[in-house]
């Protein structure tokens, strides 16, 4: 069962009169103006680890948070330059785990359900008005993000259906599992046997906050590259049929996302690239977290800020413009527009 929260929000004095940078005053492609990434682990309800990435306490806070969940076999330590961008801009990071940290890098735990994005979520609640915590009074809970990758991205559209309406303000899905009922992975019914989501679950998510959907044309992890990205797109296709509210679709090309080499420590290697585009030290999908985040938990969605323009709009400084992307499809209200480079 979802937990009913109330999201409160408390302006301590150092927030009086700050304005955020917008995205042409704040470059996107850079880090921001709110220094390097400090990180401390916490303790879930179930006792599992929270791992939180934050600029430096206390500041110019209370700051929004993303709530990113990581993919199967996946750890935080994959994402750490995304990470730093996002913190660098104003954000806290709060990365929940199923089990934990070496537990989660199992195969056979999984979660693409939603729980452990939502766990995130009841945690960041809680820390926000506990005064031993770090973040007591740093969390503008008005402001909430849901973001995550591969199996992540699906408990990030799968949380967006259960949580209420309200409590987040966009979404982004990077590279989820194929939406069922066959995948892969499969959706046998609703309930556990159901490994993935259906267009369905998407529409509804769509319908209580904008989500974006990311790709990668050498994306093979559910079909021969580049099938899955085309039945990624076919999923997003199936799931905005009403067109109603802001969606967008975006498909990195092969040497956008090429491996970079970079991923990897001296006891794990990891690939960054086609499927793993979101780990490359430098990633054409940051910018689309990023924008999106900053747009809806920062300026409210405001159409006036360049931060809509880069997101929906289709001018010079709109991120469809970008050499690293190949397909593209912009569902803003009753428009829809559809960019294939």
């Amino acid at each position: 069962m979802v937990k009913q929260y109330v999201l409160a929000f408390v302006c301590i004095p150092r927030c009086l009169g700050f304005v955020w940078p917008d995205c042409s005053e704040a470059d996107v492609k850079q880090d921001g103006p709110f220094g390097d990434m400090h990180q401390f682990n916490a303790t879930a309800d179930d006792g599992t680890l929270i791992f939180v990435y934050h600029p430096p306490l206390p500041d110019k806070g209370p700051f929004p948070v993303m709530i990113y969940s990581h993919g199967a076999t996946g750890e935080y330590p994959m994402y750490l330059s995304a990470f730093q961008r996002y913190v660098s801009h104003g954000f806290v990071v709060i990365g929940p785990h199923i089990k934990g940290p070496k537990a989660d890098t199992n195969p056979f735990t999984t979660d693409p359900h939603g729980n452990f994005t939502i766990k995130g979520v009841h945690y960041a609640v809680k820390a926000a008005a506990d005064v031993s915590s770090p973040l007591y009074n740093m969390l503008d809970l008005h402001n909430l993000v849901l973001a995550g990758h591969s199996m992540g991205a699906s408990s990030t559209i799968m949380a967006a259906t259960k949580l209420p309406a309200g409590t987040a303000k966009v979404a982004v899905a990077q590279h989820p599992g194929i939406c069922g009922p066959f995948g892969p992975p499969p959706c046998i019914g609703h309930g556990a046997l159901c490994d993935t989501w259906m267009p369905a679950d998407f529409e509804d998510a769509s319908s209580k906050m904008p989500i974006v959907l990311t790709t990668a044309t050498n994306d093979g992890a559910f079909w021969p590259a580049p099938h899955t990205a085309e039945h990624e797109l076919g999923c997003f296709q199936k799931s905005t049929t009403t067109q109603e509210g802001h969606t967008a679709f975006a498909q990195f090309s092969a040497s956008a996302c090429a491996d970079d080499g970079t991923g990897g420590r001296y006891d794990r290697k990891w690939s960054t690239g086609g499927h793993d585009c979101p780990m490359r030290k430098v990633s054409p999908e940051t910018e689309w977290v990023l924008v999106a985040s900053k747009l809806y938990a920062q300026f409210g969605g405001s159409s006036t800020s360049q931060c809509y323009a880069m997101l929906w709009g289709a001018g010079g400084t709109s991120l469809q413009k970008d050499p690293a992307v190949e397909k593209s499809v912009i569902n803003s209200g009753s428009n829809s527009t559809t960019l294939v480079v």
